[in-house]
């Protein structure tokens, strides 16, 4: 290791004789006039030692130092003074000086006894920290080799270098890890959406496929995300890995048998629906008496339901991510156009609905009959569990637009939030009611957002209502009225 020295004197020729005698010593060395120039030249060079003048010009040696433990502490720090400064000195211990010298002093001197007694500190503190790091990789390793996910670790240039048990299982490692990249280790494999492992720096966690189609079909779902340090500095990337092979063949079947089942409903619907209403129009020959009437208005509401329904199965298995008809749409007007789907007995309803006028300055990339799709889904759900108000918001950040749609329902507890997005399921009844419907609302939501590349997730707290956050791609900005 090639330990690096900063030396800031207002002395040129003594600094640049230091300099030289220390690069002799295999030193990096660099070199600062003045307090200002110091601050900089350490910001970029990161010594592990300075030699610093304590009566500088302009900004002192004690305001440099004071700045310089501030950043960071582990930089060691010796005091140059032209002689005995006690109350000077005695002020620089308080801020971390590790030691001084009086000029004049001798190369030999600095080099020997001070520097000698720096290096010994140096040395127990790297075999303690040495000794620590062992200790915390060792319970890391075991750790990781608990985890029934697969785990792996990429350094901050995306090297991968650690893998636990499960990981080696999945692509079939032995020994040490070789592979330079991600994109080498997981070789065979296609990412969907494509090319999502050539830069992790854009990941925030977001699960993604990874398929092997030889020697056997292989589905991993991948998630990664980046690890900071104290300074907030990308320092590695962990991958998250699992096998979902069979849930994604499970999905492909029940999507076909959704698709099946819903259009063979369909056909006895239309005709089940029609006979009510023409039994309901007046006839002088034959009038319906009181309960008759409400007999039929059951069976035609009925009907309405169900085949809303039935719409919803096959607008769900109809969901395609690759035929996407996208196109730049203001948010405003998705809400207003999906309002216009909702089902009549929701109708009532929505004079609580409260569009806020923000979004008519929001525009959305989207497909939009599936986003329309989407929110409707949104706003049928929040007041059939209850919401007698809806508050629909949005704002734009990074290149995308997040809509909120909050409602003063019930709320569901924090161990739902995840689970309301599962095929369906429904929150338990205690809390929510007896809802009808088939539990493919949120579901289909969650795929036609994550189809455009966005995200969807739920705040809430039991009795505190809930909201529904939609993250979408911004398209170009169109205004209108609200």
């Amino acid at each position: 290791m090639i330990l690096r020295l900063l030396i800031v004197d207002d002395d040129e020729t003594l600094c640049r004789h230091l300099k030289m005698f220390f690069e002799r010593q295999s030193y990096r060395v660099e070199l600062a006039h003045n307090g200002l120039q110091a601050l900089e030249v350490a910001q970029k060079f990161h010594p592990h030692l300075m030699f610093l003048d304590i009566g500088l010009p302009g900004l002192s040696g004690i305001d440099v130092l004071r700045q310089i433990k501030e950043k960071d502490p582990s930089i060691r720090v010796i005091m140059i003074t032209g002689q005995t400064e006690d109350e000077l000195m005695r002020k620089a211990r308080v801020l971390g000086a590790d030691d001084y010298v009086t000029k004049p002093f001798t190369l030999e001197y600095l080099s020997g006894e001070v520097l000698d007694k720096l290096h010994k500190q140096l040395f127990v503190e790297l075999r303690s920290t040495s000794e620590d790091l062992a200790l915390e990789r060792e319970k890391m390793e075991l750790l990781f080799a608990q985890v029934k996910e697969g785990v792996i670790l990429c350094e901050a240039q995306q090297h991968p270098f650690l893998a636990n048990p499960a990981a080696r299982a999945y692509l079939g490692l032995t020994g040490e890890l070789t592979q330079p990249t991600l994109a080498l280790l997981f070789q065979g494999f296609t990412s969907t959406p494509p090319d999502r492992l050539n830069d992790l720096a854009l990941e925030k966690g977001e699960p993604f496929d990874l398929v092997r189609e030889s020697p056997k079909q292989l589905v991993i779902e991948c998630k990664a995300n980046a690890i900071f340090n104290k300074k907030k500095e990308v320092t590695g990337y962990m991958l998250l890995i699992r096998d979902v092979t069979m849930e994604r063949r499970a999905e492909t079947a029940m999507h076909r048998f959704i698709s099946l089942i819903s259009h063979k409903l369909r056909t006895p619907l239309v005709t089940i629906r029609a006979y009510p209403k023409l039994l309901l129009t007046e006839n002088s020959m034959s009038p319906l008496n009181d309960f008759q009437r409400n007999a039929l208005e059951v069976i035609q509401k009925q009907c309405l339901a169900m085949e809303d329904m039935v719409n919803q199965l096959i607008a769900f298995s109809s969901l395609d991510p690759d035929e996407l008809m996208r196109q730049s749409m203001n948010a405003a007007e998705l809400i207003k156009e999906a309002i216009k789907l909702m089902p009549d007995p929701i109708k009532p309803k929505l004079k609580g609905i409260q569009v806020d006028p923000s979004l008519a300055s929001l525009s959305v990339d989207v497909d939009p009959t599936l986003m329309q799709h989407a929110v409707r889904n949104v706003v049928d759900n929040a007041f059939k569990f209850g919401a007698t108000e809806l508050k629909i918001s949005g704002e734009s950040q990074d290149g995308s637009v997040t809509l909120r749609f909050t409602d003063n329902g019930p709320g569901i507890p924090p161990e739902d939030r995840e689970r309301a997005f599962e095929r369906f399921y429904q929150v338990e009844k205690s809390f929510s009611g007896q809802v009808p419907g088939v539990g493919l609302g949120l579901t289909m939501v969650r795929q036609a957002v994550e189809s455009h590349g966005g995200r969807v997730w739920i705040e809430s707290q039991v009795g505190s209502g809930l909201t529904v956050c939609m993250k979408l791609p911004a398209g170009m900005v169109s205004k209108v009225e609200p």
